[in-house]
């Protein structure tokens, strides 16, 4: 069949635009609960948020929202925000080990979380 729906096309658009590693995504490590590692292509947006005035001297919180293509094969096919971590760099190329925040939103093509470390 020539033609794609909508539902159809945006996983492939996922992985073949947004998740092309010659374009915006990197490799990051997704762990799930169970400890099963899998190296994915996913698209970073690295972010601190400064404490407010009243916690000066507390750290700063790191996050990022990532997108991963929700696809079993070439990302993840289901989060849990309890118990799987990911993997990335921070902003000064240091491994981080970041917990899943939240899901920001998710579909057929795409998960986009929020993590923190």
């Amino acid at each position: 069949d020539v033609f794609m729906s909508l539902k159809e096309q945006m996983p492939k658009d996922a992985v073949g635009c947004f998740l092309n590693m010659g374009e915006f995504a990197e490799e990051i490590t997704y762990t799930t609960g169970a400890g099963v590692s899998k190296v994915i292509a996913a698209v970073v947006v690295r972010y601190e948020l400064a404490p407010a005035e009243e916690n000066i001297n507390r750290s700063l919180k790191k996050q990022a929202e990532v997108y991963i293509a929700n696809d079993a094969t070439s990302g993840i096919a289901a989060v849990s925000k309890a118990d799987d971590r990911i993997t990335l760099k921070d902003s000064e190329g240091f491994d981080r080990e970041a917990r899943i925040n939240d899901v920001i939103s998710r579909d057929e093509g795409m998960w986009h979380l929020l993590v923190g470390w």
